[in-house]
């Protein structure tokens, strides 16, 4: 049982999936929402987050596969004929006539709703398209389109006012013009629902919000409790950044350097880095707030949980076995190929060295026969080294005996000694020499 006394919209263990080339895609699973009665409740999540199939299920234009839905205590979708009037949405196109003016097309409506046309100017005028009410549509921009449509879901003065992406495709004006028409029918007293993938948006007309994510809630309260701390991030340029990075430590800042600039983490008031660097006589260039995005606010808020991924289809899953085989024979192939660089440097360094003890032993035998050679003349050299010596010892005793001999006089035939006569030589006469003798016996 689903209580609804103070709540517009309640919905239990809500679950949706479609079918799609990827298999099954599960839109909501599980979605436990509540959305109190008055103001603004903002569903808030990334793209694909079950935002925009949370909303089709609440305006019938979509069937649940499993859960309950709610809406001022009236179950959905059984009950939704007894809610035709109390309920207005903005969901898809309107399906307008292009050729029709703004106030034609309303008119229409009006009559298939069974609502006075006095009502269209009513809602022309709520929605500041009165100046526009008689051009065609298919004139109209954007902004003037979407606010057509919001004119439209008001026809029956409903309760519940469902939007999906409000400023989606608008430009600044539109976006500020939309946002305001959404705030002041809440301040009237409308429930309004919307589904935005913008912070900001959710932050300047909510007064409740639902984060969704993988079409879970992931956290649902007020904006000041879920979004009011959302982390800023100061961005601060100067002269001196080292001096202001020290200074603002020292008041119990975070402090990231870049370069020339400082990014200040988790600051409630920007101002209070002003005054942090005033004291020190040091003044910012530049001190640019930067709050936390969508993404770092679902990070903040999703459980650390591993994913789960999704089944493939027929056709991942050929593709995935493809890639593995190749990814296998690529790898097979990375092996053979080292194994035979391997090889081949083995066979190299086998045949290097090879060569170089071929080229070893050639040297060892030519160092072997060097060797040989030179033992065999030295031994020569040895052997002839005595007769040498002798000779040198002797040639004193020869060159001594030589010049006694050469000094001693030659004795005659008749063993006289030289220069005597003998006693029958005449008085005067010399004894021929031996060579004159010689010359006269011839």
């Amino acid at each position: 049982m689903i209580p609804g006394s103070d709540t517009a919209v309640e919905t239990l263990g809500l679950r949706k999936a479609y079918r799609s080339v990827r298999g099954r895609v599960v839109g909501v699973d599980g979605l436990d929402l509540r959305v109190p009665a008055g103001g603004v409740h903002a569903l808030l999540g990334l793209p694909r987050s079950g935002k925009t199939t949370a909303l089709r299920l609440l305006t019938g234009l979509a069937h649940a596969d499993a859960g309950a839905i709610k809406i001022f205590g009236v179950p959905v979708p059984d009950g939704l004929p007894d809610l035709a009037g109390r309920i207005g949405a903005v969901v898809g196109e309107p399906g307008f006539q292009a050729r029709l003016s703004g106030h034609r097309n309303l008119a229409i409506l009006a009559i298939a709703a069974g609502v006075p046309r006095t009502r269209v100017d009513e809602v022309l005028a709520r929605v500041i398209l009165t100046d526009r009410a008689k051009a065609a549509y298919g004139t109209y921009s954007a902004d003037e389109q979407r606010r057509l449509a919001l004119a439209a879901a008001l026809l029956r003065d409903p309760d519940l006012l469902v939007v999906d992406e409000p400023s989606g495709g608008l430009d600044a004006v539109g976006t500020r013009e939309i946002r305001q028409a959404l705030r002041r029918l809440a301040d009237q007293g409308t429930t309004v629902l919307v589904a935005t993938g913008v912070l900001t948006e959710a932050q300047q007309i909510a007064d409740t919000v639902t984060v969704l994510d993988g079409g879970r809630v992931l956290a649902q309260g007020t904006v000041a409790d879920l979004l009011g701390d959302a982390k800023v991030t100061v961005r601060v340029r100067l002269d001196e950044p080292g001096k202001a990075a020290t200074t603002l430590r020292a008041a119990g800042f975070k402090v990231r350097a870049d370069g020339e600039l400082l990014h200040v983490d988790g600051v409630a008031e920007p101002a209070d880095i002003s005054r942090a660097l005033a004291k020190q006589k040091l003044f910012p260039g530049e001190l640019a707030p930067q709050r936390e995005g969508l993404a770092a606010v679902v990070g903040r808020l999703r459980p650390v949980a591993p994913s789960v991924p999704e089944p493939l289809s027929r056709a991942e899953e050929r593709a995935a076995r493809k890639a593995a085989e190749q990814q296998t024979a690529d790898r097979k192939k990375a092996a053979d190929q080292r194994r035979a660089d391997k090889e081949a440097a083995e066979k190299r360094a086998a045949a290097d060295k090879a060569v170089a003890e071929k080229t070893a032993a050639r040297q060892a035998i030519s160092d072997g026969k060097a060797a040989a050679k030179q033992a065999r003349i030295d031994d020569r050299a040895a052997r002839k080294q005595p007769t040498t010596d002798e000779k040198a010892a002797m040639k004193p005793d020869v060159e001594r005996l030589t010049a006694e001999l050469d000094a001693r006089p030659s004795a005659g035939p008749d063993g006289a000694k030289p220069g005597t006569a003998k006693p029958d030589a005449k008085p005067g006469t010399a004894r021929p020499t031996a060579s004159k003798r010689a010359k006269g016996s011839r």
